[in-house]
């Protein structure tokens, strides 16, 4: 983020996150797969501010994956509800592709069980295989305690 961008958003008060920095705290993650590793993750960049990243990497077999979405989505009375969505540019990358979603911040929001969900491809010659990895939601994760 530029220094006018952050200034401007500081004086009217808005959180424009988009990138977690490096050292975001994974808080709940899942990874599956071995040709094409598939991962999802609910991570908090800084306290009460979290959000959902997606990867896909090609583990040395000749894939071209990509990232297709990625969703940071609360339990509302037993329904997965979006809190944030993201739809990455639609790219075949030769190794790994990631993307995440813009920020949640918790203000005084009431507690929440949250998950990441993340839609991934990829693709060998002409054929395109896909698949949603989810973060585990047993044991809920709570994010926004108050």
């Amino acid at each position: 983020m530029s220094g006018l961008t952050a200034v401007v958003s500081t004086a009217l008060g808005m959180t424009v996150l988009t990138a977690a920095p490096a050292s975001a705290a994974q808080i709940r993650h899942k990874c599956e797969g071995s040709a094409v590793i598939r991962c999802a993750n609910v991570e908090m960049p800084s306290p009460g501010v979290f959000n959902a990243h997606g990867r896909v990497t090609d583990n040395g077999t000749g894939y071209d994956v990509q990232v297709i979405e990625v969703r940071l989505e609360y339990n509302l009375n037993g329904v997965w509800t979006l809190l944030r969505t993201e739809f990455p540019a639609d790219r075949w990358e030769p190794v790994q592709d990631t993307a995440r979603t813009e920020t949640y911040s918790c203000g005084s929001s009431a507690r929440k069980s949250v998950r990441a969900k993340v839609y991934v491809q990829w693709r060998s010659g002409g054929n395109v295989s896909g698949d949603w990895v989810t973060t585990p939601t047993e044991p809920p994760t709570y994010i926004c305690p108050r």
